[in-house]
C-alpha cells in the first residue's frame, strides 16, 4: 500500500507520514512481512525508535521497532504446519514456514518449486530436516508462493478444514498465506490500539489487498487505494 512500483516510499508519502507524527498521530506499518523485512522503510519514515510499533506477520506479532520487544504474539505449532504441508503436497503446492528469524522450506513438489525467496531474498532461507522436525518450533505463518495459474487451478481443492482451523487469505494472486485461527491484520491493529489506549473510532487504516480486509472492517475510518484488489 505504502510503496511505489519500485518498492520505495515516495517523498510525498514520507513527508505526510512525518507531518502526521509531528501532529501527534501514531503511525505503524501493518504487514505480512517480518520486522527485518521493513527496517529500511522504518528508517525512511524515521520511525525506527522505541516510541513506534509495527504489526507484522499479518497481525501475528506486534513489536517495538527499535528494540524488537514483543507486545503481542500468536504462533502455530510444527504439528499444525505439518498438517498443512501434507495437504498442500497432495495438490503440488509448495509450502514455506515463516519463523522469527528465517524462512524454512518444506520439500517442494517436483514441478512447482516455492517462489517466496524471490520476493523475500533479504531473509535467510533454510530447508526443514523432515526426519528431525522440532515440535517446539514456533511458526507465525506458512506461505504458498507459486505460479498464479497453478494456484488458481487447485485452490478450490483445498479442504474445508483448512479454512475452519486457520486464517487463510491470498495476499497476492500468486500467494496464499495461512495464519493461526483468529489472527489477521484486524486483530493486530486492535492489539496495537489497546497498547496505545485508542478506541477504534480513533484509528484509520489504509490498504489495497485481500489481507487488509480484516483491518479495514475493524477500524473507525478505512481508506482503500483506487488500484486495490
Amino acid at each position: 500500500t505504502l510503496l511505489r512500483n519500485d518498492k520505495t516510499i515516495s517523498e510525498g508519502n514520507r513527508a505526510m507520514v512525518r507531518k502526521a507524527i509531528d501532529n501527534g498521530v501514531d503511525v505503524a506499518i501493518c504487514t505480512g512481512r517480518p520486522l527485518e523485512a521493513i527496517q529500511k522503510f522504518l528508517d525512511t519514515l524515521e520511525t525506527n525508535t522505541d516510541d513506534h510499533y509495527s504489526i507484522t506477520y499479518n497481525g501475528g506479532l506486534v513489536v517495538q521497532n527499535k528494540t524488537g520487544k514483543v507486545a503481542s504474539q500468536v504462533t502455530m505449532s510444527m504439528a499444525d504446519a505439518k498438517r498443512l504441508y501434507d495437504v498442500m503436497a497432495s495438490l503440488e503446492l509448495p509450502l514455506e514456514a515463516v519463523l522469527i528469524d528465517a524462512v524454512y522450506q518444506f520439500p517442494f513438489p517436483e514441478n512447482h518449486p516455492g517462489l517466496y525467496q524471490q520476493t523475500m531474498n533479504f531473509l535467510p532461507f533454510k530447508q526443514f530436516d523432515m526426519d528431525n522436525l522440532d515440535p517446539e518450533t514456533a511458526i507465525f505463518k506458512v506461505v504458498v508462493n507459486t505460479e498464479t495459474d497453478h494456484l488458481i487451478s487447485v485452490i478450490d481443492q483445498i479442504p474445508n478444514w483448512v479454512y475452519e482451523d486457520f486464517e487463510v487469505m491470498r495476499s497476492h494472486p500468486f500467494q496464499l498465506e495461512i495464519m493461526p485461527k483468529g489472527i489477521d491484520k484486524g486483530t493486530g491493529v486492535s492489539h496495537l490500539a489497546d497498547i496505545l489506549e485508542l478506541t477504534k473510532d480513533q484509528v484509520m487504516v489504509i490498504g489495497d489487498e485481500e489481507n487488509d480486509l480484516a483491518m479495514l472492517k475493524w477500524a473507525g475510518t478505512s481508506v482503500v487505494m483506487e488500484n486495490g484488489r
